[in-house]
């Protein structure tokens, strides 16, 4: 795997050198030595290291997860020399905006168990200790007993029609925050089980053991609970439910929106031109994603932490020239943390 990951980087240097070239006799960007040296010092283990690490977190935006990911990242950032690395802390409260985005609340979960009550036996459906993609971002705490009905999208109120669903879970296909102000809302219901598929045009089709991350309206007023469920799972129910059989559920969460911060991870290879020092070179990937999400993007913050230290490296022991602007590295969450820089 280590030669693979060195070989794609390699590929990576090259393509790079080539970019822009206007014809095949033209030369690199980079002097042939430059390109073996930095396909050499490369590694795929070291970046595959990192990667183990960062998946192991639940890395939502603001929560317990996401800190301890920024930590790991920062750790390897200063163990590996780089200049001005911290951990940028931006308040996030649902009331202070960047630009034009609100910012969001942060979320953590301690817990969520959703179970079927069949025979005096609680059979296990989703837990978040086992599976936190499971819990829906935004869900609030919540213990609670009820029937589970089918309202199929869940989106529009004749989805709804001739169904009682107040004070009972309701089955929905769509995302759960499309579902929450008309189920919640307007027609009382006390929870949501989706079962909303991901891309449905894309590499993930109609796949029935796939679970979406899923998420409810952050600002909705209609605060409650989401379960995401397979569909396989949630076709074995909606056939249940056709057939007249009542289905009731548990669910038990302990988790919610509180104020924290937007936390971005950054640190620099400083340029040697006293004229261009100042301007930066970014590279950038944003590191929150449910756990255990590599590809989303915890691959691209682990490959360019690599790139930071085999740069570092090489400058370091004199094999490549300082370059004459500074390289800055950025790890934030996802479209919050980039709006605040």
């Amino acid at each position: 795997r280590g030669r693979t990951m060195r070989r794609a980087f390699s590929v990576f240097l090259v393509l790079a050198g080539a970019a822009g070239v206007a014809s095949a006799q033209a030369p690199p960007l980079l002097p042939e030595k430059d390109i073996a040296a930095l396909a050499n010092e490369l590694s795929g283990e070291t970046a595959k290291q990192t990667l183990e690490g960062l998946v192991q977190f639940h890395r939502q935006r603001g929560s317990r997860g996401f800190h301890s990911a920024a930590e790991l990242v920062l750790e390897r950032a200063r163990a590996y020399g780089l200049t001005d690395a911290e951990i940028l802390r931006f308040p996030a409260d649902g009331k202070i905006f960047y630009g034009t985005q609100r910012s969001r609340p942060a979320w953590d979960a301690d817990k969520a168990e959703l179970t079927e009550l069949k025979g005096g036996a609680e059979i296990g459906i989703a837990s978040y200790a086992a599976q936190p993609l499971v819990l829906a971002q935004d869900s609030e705490s919540a213990d609670v007993t009820a029937e589970l009905v089918d309202v199929g999208e869940g989106t529009k109120e004749s989805d709804y029609a001739g169904k009682e669903v107040k004070g009972k879970i309701v089955l929905a296909a769509a995302q759960a925050g499309a579902v929450q102000d008309l189920a919640v809302g307007k027609f009382g219901a006390v929870g949501i089980v989706s079962y909303a598929q991901n891309q449905k045009t894309a590499w993930s089709g109609d796949n029935e053991d796939l679970i979406r991350w899923g998420h409810l309206d952050t600002f909705s007023a209609n605060k409650t609970f989401a379960f995401m469920v397979s569909l396989r799972t949630a076709r074995a129910m909606r056939a249940r439910l056709s057939a007249g059989e009542a289905i009731r559920l548990h669910a038990l969460v302990q988790a919610g929106q509180h104020p924290g911060h937007y936390e971005i991870v950054t640190a620099t290879i400083p340029g040697a031109d006293p004229r261009l020092k100042d301007q930066e070179i970014a590279f950038s990937c944003h590191l929150d994603h449910p756990k255990p999400g590599a590809n989303d993007n915890a691959s691209g913050c682990s490959a360019i932490l690599e790139v930071a230290r085999t740069l570092q490296k090489l400058i370091g022991d004199g094999t490549l020239a300082r370059p004459a602007r500074t390289i800055r590295f950025i790890f934030p969450p996802e479209i919050e943390g980039t709006v605040t820089l």
